[in-house]
């Protein structure tokens, strides 16, 4: 399956999701089972390494967050089987590129894969803060990826 996860810049949000991700896959043994990317919906950092702060809050939690940034592009919804958005900003930007119902299936609220949304169904933007919001962010995401992980896996073993 191909994953795509997506936030504005691809600096903060969608790389340490994408980070988190794979760390998580590759613990519990099913990191072949995923192809995952991450992007961003303005091209401004493409080829920029994420913000010092999520590599930071990456490596505190024994992630290593080393993507390059790059732009998301119309055909990446034909490329993924899911896209991952970090907020509803983002779902807008990603859903205009969309062509097909198929296309705009595949994109979905990376928070709709919680199990406490009681703050929200987003990931809040940590950029213009300091490290607690990266931190807050880490456990969102964190959160969020092992419920998603579970929902996966269980999905592939059920198709055999």
């Amino acid at each position: 399956m191909k994953i795509m996860f997506v936030c504005m810049g691809n600096i903060c949000r969608s790389p340490l999701a994408h980070a988190v991700f794979d760390h998580q896959a590759k613990a519990l043994g099913v990191a072949d089972d995923f192809q995952t990317e991450s992007a961003g919906t303005i091209s401004y950092h493409v080829g920029n390494l994420p913000d010092p702060r999520a590599r930071a809050i990456g490596a505190t939690h024994g992630v290593d967050v080393s993507h390059r940034a790059r732009h998301f592009r119309a055909a990446d919804l034909d490329d993924f089987d899911l896209i991952l958005v970090m907020d509803r900003d983002n779902e807008k930007e990603v859903l205009k590129l969309a062509k097909t119902d198929a296309q705009r299936e595949r994109v979905r609220l990376f928070r709709s894969f919680d199990t406490d949304t009681s703050d929200g169904d987003e990931v809040p933007d940590p950029y213009y803060g300091g490290p607690e919001g990266f931190e807050h962010v880490f456990q969102l995401i964190d959160r969020t990826t092992k419920n998603l992980l579970r929902q996966l896996t269980a999905a592939q073993s059920e198709k055999g």
